[in-house]
């Protein structure tokens, strides 16, 4: 190749060198990523603007070494779900017992499901052009993150969370855990800790929150205080 570009800084991160056997040389370090963002006006109303609740499953808490196993989310828009997606996601990280038992997820359920490759990108598609929520958000998007940054994916996208909201505008509860919210406000799980089960009963904390402890909240920007960076 001639031209400019051959002595330009760009030229060897385009055009990697290849080595003797056809090998990329140097590949290991460096790696172009890409930029998912969504950064909402001030001003965008909630009445009108697609809300994700979503949740999931993992193998642990550790967003570097534990792996998504399960991605549940409702995007509703005027307080009706239009769209739903649920799925497994397979990993060679270990099931411990104890995540077994807590979400009934044995490693069989996994087998033949789609890697976090091919989920997330379906997942960034789903949720594209609308505000994400979850309970206890910092933890899932500290997941979604990580797995997307192991597809060279650097994500910065609207996010709030439910855990958040409650523990401002109920302060007179025990605790904000989603059990007690669900007490409170007579809701009942389909199935606790899967996904699905989880994120409908999060989608009727948030319209209760909404309805009930803070109906002046009407825009994003009046969710800066329940963000999630």
């Amino acid at each position: 190749m001639s031209g400019p570009l051959v002595h330009s800084m760009f030229h060897d991160v385009l055009f990697p060198p290849f080595d003797a056997a056809g090998g990329a040389k140097g590949t290991e370090t460096l790696t172009l990523r890409r930029l998912k963002r969504y950064l909402p006006s001030p001003d965008l109303r909630l009445a009108t603007t697609p809300i994700i609740v979503f949740d999931l499953e993992t193998t642990g808490l550790d967003p570097t070494m534990d792996r998504i196993i399960e991605v549940g989310a409702q995007k509703i828009v005027g307080g009706q779900v239009v769209a739903t997606f649920e799925q497994f996601v397979y990993t060679d990280v270990e099931l411990t017992d104890d995540i077994q038992k807590l979400t009934g997820i044995k490693p069989e359920m996994l087998v033949g499901m789609p890697r976090e490759d091919e989920v997330l990108p379906r997942f960034l598609e789903f949720i594209e052009g609308g505000l994400l929520v979850a309970h206890n958000a910092e933890f899932d998007m500290s997941m979604v993150r990580a797995a997307c940054s192991r597809l060279g994916i650097d994500l910065e996208w609207a996010c709030f969370c439910t855990l958040k909201m409650a523990k401002e505008l109920l302060p007179q509860l025990e605790n904000r855990k989603l059990d007690t919210l669900a007490a409170h406000y007579g809701l009942t799980f389909e199935a606790r800790h899967r996904a699905i089960g989880d994120i409908k009963v999060t989608a009727g904390v948030l319209h209760a929150l909404l309805a009930k402890e803070a109906r002046q909240i009407t825009r994003w920007a009046e969710l800066s205080p329940y963000t999630v960076c």
